[in-house]
């Protein structure tokens, strides 16, 4: 289950809210005292994430939990630099290094199946009592803390942490497996897509990036929406241009505003996170950030969705809250 963008935080008794992790989103299930872990697009990652076996101790058999891979600072909030060179490490003597570098820590959020029996079709709130009855957080297990009613608040204590938004789940929604619903809202302190990459700008003199051209997904085809030309240090760009060196050539846009000796066309086959501050009128948006690779999601994901108006609050509250403790 997926959410789809809100254009504005709200306070409602109806949903919970909780902190945007921003992490790589996967699946765990326990069983026989062993974990495996899968992302959105089916593919095993048990063997890169080898921290998330400390669930096998803590949770029953035949359990299916939903969350996200994190690396935190040393604050507990999630950094998206040190989750991007853990993401590199693929065989064993990579990860061996980066879980000592950058161990993750699995934020588990919900409850899927228990013991055998599933838990799709219960409403929330009873998915995260049972979660929260079953499994508790450990040094590399996090189970969220939500906040109930105070989505204002908590929106407004994330923003001074520096975290990128909060997540409003209705408290009597189903768990619907691979859509994304309105019952779900991610309401975003920071602007942030998924784009495909479609071309590039070599820098000139050497191997690296001048920036990358990314772009959204219609139905039928790929738009421009951008260039970025920040946010990646010297590894990422060497890691990026040997990707990116390995594609298809692609043809240019017909767009004329496209024109651009310099510009490297290639198949959309890449997928960026991004941050950015709006879209203009034309379609593009405005001081895009890189802000990691996303592999898990396909170029064909990356379409821009259309902002759900919130629920409105009867009155406004003004409440002092704190900020659910962080998986430090």
């Amino acid at each position: 289950m997926l959410p789809m963008p809100s254009a504005e935080p709200f306070d409602s008794h109806d949903y919970a809210f909780e902190v945007a992790w921003q992490g790589i989103r996967a699946l765990a299930r326990i069983d026989r005292g062993q974990v495996r872990l899968w992302g959105r697009d089916l593919r095993d990652l048990t063997g890169r994430y080898p921290e998330v076996q400390a669930l096998a101790a803590i949770a029953p058999g035949e359990t299916i939990v939903d969350g996200e891979l994190i690396v935190a600072d040393g604050e507990g909030r999630p950094d998206s630099v040190a989750l991007e060179k853990r993401q590199q490490a693929a065989n064993p003597e990579a990860v061996a290094r980066a879980v000592a570098a950058q161990p993750v820590t699995y934020v588990v959020y919900d409850l899927l199946y228990l013991a055998g029996r599933s838990m799709l079709k219960l409403p929330l709130m009873r998915r995260r009592s049972r979660l929260s009855e079953t499994i508790r957080s450990s040094a590399r297990i996090y189970v969220v803390e939500a906040v109930t009613e105070d989505g204002l608040a908590l929106f407004e204590a994330a923003q001074e942490r520096g975290l990128e938004g909060i997540v409003a789940k209705r408290l009597d929604s189903p768990y619907r497996a691979g859509q994304r619903h309105p019952d779900w809202l991610a309401i975003e302190a920071v602007r942030r897509q998924d784009f495909a990459i479609i071309g590039f700008i070599p820098q000139s003199g050497d191997r690296l990036l001048e920036a990358l051209v990314i772009a959204t997904f219609d139905g039928r085809g790929f738009q421009p929406a951008g260039r970025v030309g920040g946010g990646f240090d010297a590894g990422t760009s060497k890691r990026l241009r040997k990707a990116l060196d390995a594609l298809p050539a692609a043809p240019a846009p017909t767009d004329t505003r496209w024109a651009d000796d310099r510009i490297c066309w290639v198949e959309p086959r890449l997928v960026v996170a991004t941050r950015y501050s709006e879209w203009d009128r034309s379609g593009q948006v405005r001081f895009p950030i890189f802000s990691g690779l996303r592999p898990e999601v396909s170029p064909q994901e990356c379409m821009r969705a259309a902002m759900v108006e919130p629920p409105r609050a009867a009155s406004p509250r003004l409440v002092d809250i704190q900020l659910p403790r962080l998986p430090i």
